[in-house]
């Protein structure tokens, strides 16, 4: 074989490499998506699956900060069909936040708290996203996340300190999946 010949297989074997690297985001920089990424950096696996209608993480913060927006990418199928998104109080199950959106099925997209929305300090906290309008097949329900377990928590990166996840149905809190991964629902803090 000559140099020539041997330079090119070795650049298409580098480009099918690259290709296969962990597929991270850094739409805004959030302390979140600092978390995510340090997941994959540290070998947890990277997927696009869980078919249950709740996606869910708890999480604290170490300071006061106002929500400025919410991050998703939902899947082909569906992304035409509103998510419900939500944010609640663990302390007494108050509902923080509700907003229905969609959100592109090829990249992370936004939406915008309408009202200032304050999250407090020391304060336990839950985002969701909910989808129950899966079009028949509940398969599309499946979301981006990195597999952990519960070792893995607490995780934290910043002001963020995440400390559990779950995947379950509407209405039904099944705990099985509890720690299994941790969904990629962003949040901008301000």
């Amino acid at each position: 074989m000559n140099l020539g010949k041997g330079m090119i297989y070795l650049m298409i074997f580098s480009l099918v490499v690259i290709s296969c690297k962990k597929e991270k985001f850094n739409t805004k920089n959030t302390d979140f998506q600092k978390a995510f990424n340090e997941k994959l950096d540290a070998g947890s696996e990277s997927a696009i699956t869980m078919d249950t209608e709740v996606h869910t993480y708890t999480f604290v913060l170490s300071e006061d900060k106002s929500l400025a927006s919410i991050g998703y990418q939902s899947v082909e199928a569906i992304e035409t069909a509103n998510y419900l998104i939500e944010i609640r109080d663990n302390s007494d199950s108050s509902l923080v936040y509700s907003e229905e959106s969609t959100f592109k099925s090829n990249k992370m997209s936004y939406i915008t708290a309408g009202a200032p929305i304050v999250l407090q300090g020391g304060v336990s906290y839950s985002i969701s996203r909910i989808q129950t309008n899966w079009a028949g097949n509940i398969t599309n329900t499946i979301g981006h996340l990195v597999k952990t377990s519960e070792s893995d928590y607490p995780i934290s990166y910043g002001i963020l300190t995440i400390t559990e996840s779950n995947f379950h149905d509407h209405g039904k809190n099944d705990t099985n999946l509890r720690y299994y991964a941790l969904p990629r629902i962003d949040m901008e803090l301000k």
